[in-house]
């Protein structure tokens, strides 16, 4: 039923996050705006636009969409699961944003 993980791929994450702080960064040099700040606002921007996609694409007519497979009662509870742990994130860096904004 539940696959173990053995390993995960951080690659993409290092990745999103190395451009994310190169954005943060010139977005400092440029305004002057905190880096951190300019970072986590940038992540989030990035998160809420792959959450947009993800659901998107799963619609019928989407691209990721497979009817008989991703339209069971099971995919959609697994797409809710993912959509609330991408809105934790989302939430969690939002705080981090207000906090080194203040």
């Amino acid at each position: 039923m539940y696959q173990q993980v053995n390993s995960i791929d951080l690659k993409p994450t290092a990745i999103m996050i190395s451009v994310c702080l190169l954005i943060g960064f010139g977005i400092q040099y440029f305004t002057g705006f905190n880096w951190l700040t300019a970072t986590l606002l940038v992540m989030i921007a990035v998160l809420v636009n792959g959450l947009i996609i993800f659901n998107d694409e799963l619609d019928k007519g989407g691209f990721d969409y497979k009817e008989g497979v991703t339209d069971t009662p099971e995919a959609k509870t697994e797409q809710s699961k993912a959509n609330k742990i991408q809105v934790v994130i989302i939430v969690l860096l939002i705080i981090g944003a207000v906090w080194s904004y203040i």
